[in-house]
């Protein structure tokens, strides 16, 4: 391998951007609180409280499709609420 390429993949771990998440934007935009989103989807408070306040560590795809479905249904496009932020070079 050449030792280039090897020192520019090192300068990258760590360095490969963040998703943002913005479902609490988007409930606040449709007048969702946290206890209506957990009514409505079935899931537990504190799961809906990290995704509201952006401190996920994983995205769980039943609970952002559960999620979704209902924001959907408010008029939310999905596409708007996940964003990706490249790193910064």
């Amino acid at each position: 391998m050449n030792k280039n390429i090897r020192v520019d993949i090192l300068d990258m771990l760590g360095n490969y951007g963040e998703y943002v998440c913005h479902i609490g934007e988007a409930m606040d935009k449709v007048g969702i609180s946290i206890s209506k989103m957990r009514r409505l989807t079935g899931l537990n408070h504190e799961i809906v409280k990290k995704y509201y306040e952006d401190k996920t560590v994983r995205i769980d795809k039943d609970v952002l499709s559960r999620i979704t479905y209902v924001l959907l249904t408010f008029g939310i496009n999905p596409k708007d609420l996940l964003e990706y932020i490249p790193p910064k070079k």
